[in-house]
């Protein structure tokens, strides 16, 4: 079953996430649901997605590896290389829009899998980025709060194959989704800004490439 997108501005985006007791990752319904995960970003063509993005307070999101799709119940980074890379990020939760965040080229994740037994992934590259972007999640924190300043863009698509990079601003991105997305909605029923977080030092070493959507 196809689950619903929870947009920029839902509060549960920004909520840090609780973890799954072993008596509840093995129930049927959560089983059911991790299924529904999984399908769901398939079905939005996207590298990874979080609970919070589906309407959920469960510490767990689904990331692909290539044709790889792995699901992390209670996942923690353990582990982060020095060097960093910039590039450019998306979110299905964020629609439209992209920003350059630095990341750690390599990052150590530990996490339960579906069966409930330990597990531990050594990543790099782009699928390091999406289980950096995917835990970010989970702490509601979205890849906007790391991004470069002023590399925050609508992409506009002017042809098959041609995307303009309209350069926007914070400010409106919020005015648009709560347009969009939260009509009816008071302006204390929203929640956009980021809870507090300490953001480890970063230095972009090199931009470029495709949108990353999770």
């Amino acid at each position: 079953m196809l689950l619903k997108l929870r947009y920029y501005g839902d509060p549960i985006l920004r909520r840090k996430t609780v973890d799954v007791s072993p008596e509840e990752l093995l129930s049927s319904e959560f089983q059911e649901f991790l299924r529904d995960l999984a399908e769901t970003m398939h079905a939005e063509d996207g590298v990874g997605l979080a609970a919070p993005q589906v309407g959920s307070e469960k510490r767990v999101c689904v990331a692909a590896d290539g044709e790889t799709v792995h699901v992390l119940v209670n996942p923690r980074i353990r582990g982060r290389s020095i060097q960093l890379t910039c590039d450019n990020e998306g979110c299905l939760s964020l629609p439209g829009l992209q920003a350059q965040v630095a990341r750690h080229e390599r990052v150590i994740v530990q996490a339960l899998d579906p069966q409930g037994h330990p597990i531990e992934i050594r990543a790099k590259g782009l699928f390091a980025r999406v289980l950096q972007h995917e835990i970010d999640h989970l702490e509601g924190i979205l890849y906007i709060d790391r991004a470069e300043p002023n590399t925050l863009v609508w992409l506009e698509r002017k042809g098959e194959d041609e995307v303009d990079r309209v350069p926007v601003e914070l400010a409106e991105v919020k005015r648009v989704f709560a347009r969009r997305y939260h009509q009816g909605k008071s302006r204390e029923e929203l929640s956009f800004d980021p809870p507090s977080f300490q953001q480890a030092s970063q230095i972009p070493s090199s931009g470029g490439g495709d949108e990353r959507r999770g």
